[in-house]
């Protein structure tokens, strides 16, 4: 990749110089995976940070015998910081949904970088409020209808990680449960809402190609309004 793909790709080094992207292509390594295969468990926290070149991942927690998906990330997205500037996670782990490309940076140079260029920094610091604001967003969405949380949650995927095609807004189609833990419905919930937006044209499911098609926004954008 090119220092100029790396900009764009990632909101991360948007404002990041030159010889700081130059440096951190320098030093990164490539690594690809298929789908349902464990990238980070929860031994391997603060050792290195994650960059998503393509694909989808989803975050995991173990907890007393039971499994949730706490988030999802795809392209243009990071994780491991946090761990390499603090205490690392406990029984948390990042599973693949898909196939996946990924950058990864020890996490040394990863604190050199940072060091080196404040800017880089500073605009870490923006996108990690920024997600804060996100979580506090779908705290508060505890008190809408199931079919909203979702319409919700499928607008925030879209806007963040969808791909325009002819079928509409193309994301990953992933498990029926994790799509229903980050939507904080019930899976019965989930596959009702769900049911009623393919009815009235919103959404289209392949699932041939694990794909999910937003083919109108704008009437989800309606849902996502309804008390």
């Amino acid at each position: 990749m090119e220092t100029q793909s790396i900009s764009e790709l990632f909101p991360l080094f948007h404002t990041a110089n030159p010889e700081t992207l130059e440096w951190f292509l320098s030093v990164v390594d490539q690594e690809d995976y298929p789908p349902d295969i464990r990238i980070v468990g929860e031994d391997d926290w603060g050792k290195a940070v994650y960059f998503i070149v393509s694909g989808w991942v989803k975050v995991r927690s173990h907890y007393q015998g039971s499994e949730t998906t706490l988030e999802i990330f795809s392209r243009g997205d990071f994780f491991g910081e946090m761990e390499v500037l603090e205490e690392s996670l406990k029984s948390i782990e990042i599973i693949s949904l898909s196939e996946l490309q990924l950058l990864s940076i020890s996490a040394q140079r990863f604190l050199q970088m940072l060091f080196k260029d404040p800017q880089l920094h500073h605009r870490m610091l923006q996108l990690k409020i920024r997600r804060v604001r996100q979580l506090y967003r779908r705290l508060q969405l505890r008190q809408q209808s199931p079919k909203v949380r979702l319409a919700k949650t499928l607008i925030k995927l879209a806007e963040t990680y969808g791909k325009s095609t002819e079928k509409g807004t193309e994301i990953c189609y992933f498990p029926e449960q994790d799509l229903a833990d980050i939507a904080d419905v019930s899976l019965e919930e989930l596959q009702s809402a769900i049911t009623q937006l393919q009815s009235q044209g919103c959404l289209e499911i392949d699932l041939i190609g694990h794909n999910l098609y937003l083919s109108n926004l704008k009437q989800i954008h309606h849902f996502s309004q309804q008390l």
